[in-house]
């Protein structure tokens, strides 16, 4: 198409594109100033992926980062965090005087609900579906940050619903991260290893007076040592009274005493013996006592600690986790676009448009409006044209 082509085109179409153009710059502008204007509010919350989610009395190992923010995303999204925000904020009549348009949307929404096309919500019901639908929750690029806004019609009542997200939030992620009561648990465990372990040790300290044992070791190596000694004299007296065979008589005094003598020995050396293995088994039941009483021991160190992690993690704060207010959303002073940025907009829409419209005309229009056309297509020689009236 030549720029002739284009000239001629824009001179056939004038009104038609003058008027489309005025016709959209004017709905445009008369919806401008009909709805109302938007502003919107917005709080940064700092994820620290290499912290606990609760106060810890041990390390915590870093975790992927997209992984933490996509939980954190997830729980604001809840519908815990949603109904506690409106519960927080609470349902605020308009003070301000409806539109036309809000008037004409609610008789429409009215009348859907009451042919059965639109269910029917409290105003509790609805603010929660507003906040599903346009709450923003979004990770900052190449960061930490998670950024928190809402949109509407009074800038006051966006920042509280922001601002109410935010701190409603940070109440549930400590309790989603919390064991609320398991404290009490670990306490009555506690409890009764440590009456099981007084038990453990009154059983040991009865058994070892029933059975007059105070260091089990100690006797015990001081009945090797004497039945170590019998048997040495117990041998010595074998030899004696070889001796004496030889020498004297079985019937011989010196014969018998030394006889005498080895029998009460050996006598010795059995009850030493029994002594032994009485100790043995005192020893082992000592053994076993005290063992069962280490392993309660262990185990009352070993749930104080968990104990003292669970009270930790149920005193736990905003000032000890791993979220971070960065910034609370503050009253937006002016609306997110000035109403002279859509004119502009619809003036460049209406101009498209208005251009589109015509050309459409143009391919439709059949119209014969140049001489030269009008004779290829009769084939007859043109010698003047009237101008149509």
């Amino acid at each position: 198409m030549s720029k002739r082509d284009i000239i001629l085109f824009i001179f056939k179409w004038k009104f038609s594109l003058l008027g489309y153009f005025l016709l959209i710059v004017g709905l445009a502008t008369i919806l401008v100033y009909a709805l109302p204007q938007k502003y919107s509010a917005r709080a940064t919350i700092l994820i620290d992926s290499n912290r606990a989610p609760l106060m810890r009395a041990d390390a915590a190992l870093g975790l992927e980062q997209l992984t933490v923010l996509t939980s954190e995303i997830s729980i604001i999204r809840s519908q815990t965090v949603l109904s506690g925000t409106v519960d927080k904020v609470g349902i605020v009549e308009n003070t301000e005087e409806p539109s036309g348009f809000d008037l004409w949307l609610d008789s429409v929404i009215g009348w859907l609900e009451e042919v059965g096309l639109k269910e029917v919500m409290s105003a509790r019901d609805k603010l929660i579906r507003t906040l599903e639908k346009d709450l923003v929750v979004e990770p900052l690029a190449n960061s930490s940050v998670i950024a928190i806004g809402f949109t509407g019609k009074n800038p006051e009542r966006a920042t509280n619903i922001v601002n109410a997200v935010t701190d409603t939030y940070i109440d549930h992620h400590l309790r989603v991260f919390s064991n609320a009561g398991t404290s009490e648990v670990f306490l009555r465990q506690l409890d009764r290893l440590k009456n099981e372990l007084n038990v453990k040790r009154d059983e040991l300290a009865r058994y070892k007076k029933d059975s007059a044992v105070v260091a089990v070791t100690e006797s015990r190596r001081a009945l090797v040592e004497l039945h170590s000694n019998r048997l040495v004299e117990a041998g010595q007296l074998r030899l004696e009274l070889s001796e004496l065979s030889t020498r004297f008589s079985p019937e011989h005094v010196k014969v018998v005493l030394a006889k005498e003598r080895l029998f009460a020995v050996d006598v010795a050396i059995v009850e030493l013996e029994e002594q032994l293995k009485v100790l043995e088994v005192q020893e082992a039941e000592i053994g076993e006592m005290e063992l069962s009483i280490a392993a309660l021991e262990r185990n009352i160190i070993d749930y104080q600690k968990r104990y003292e992690q669970e009270r930790l993690n149920e005193l736990a704060n905003r000032e000890v986790v791993n979220v971070r207010i960065i910034e609370y959303a503050s009253v937006p002073n002016r609306p997110d676009h000035s109403r002279i940025f859509y004119i502009v907009l619809a003036m460049v829409g209406g101009l498209v448009m208005s251009v589109i419209i015509a050309l459409i005309k143009e391919y439709f229009d059949h119209r014969v409006t140049d001489p030269n056309q009008a004779t290829d297509l009769l084939g007859i020689p043109n010698f003047g044209s009237v101008e149509w009236i």
